[in-house]
C-alpha cells in the first residue's frame, strides 16, 4: 500500500490552518491510531476540534506539541 507523503496530504494548503484527523496524524508520525489517541489522553498532543461530526486536530497546534515534547517523554 502506497504511504501519502506530507506535500500530498496537504496539497498546498495553508498549513497553520490546516486540520487533520487521527489517522492522518498517526501516519504523519509513523504511529498507530491508538498511539495517537494515547499521546493525546496523556497530554503530549492537543485536544481535537469538532467540525460537524468528524473529529480533527489543528496541523500547527500538532506541530507546536511535537516541537515541546522531551525526548523521553515521546
Amino acid at each position: 500500500m502506497h504511504e501519502p507523503e506530507f506535500q500530498e496530504i496537504f496539497n498546498g494548503a495553508d498549513l497553520p490552518a490546516a486540520v487533520i484527523s487521527a489517522k492522518t496524524g498517526a501516519a504523519l508520525l509513523d504511529v498507530s491510531e491508538r498511539q495517537w489517541h494515547r499521546l493525546v489522553a496523556r497530554g503530549l498532543l492537543p485536544r481535537p476540534i469538532k467540525l460537524g461530526r468528524n473529529t480533527r486536530w489543528r496541523m500547527a497546534e500538532v506541530e507546536a506539541a511535537l516541537e515541546s515534547i522531551p525526548p523521553s517523554e515521546a
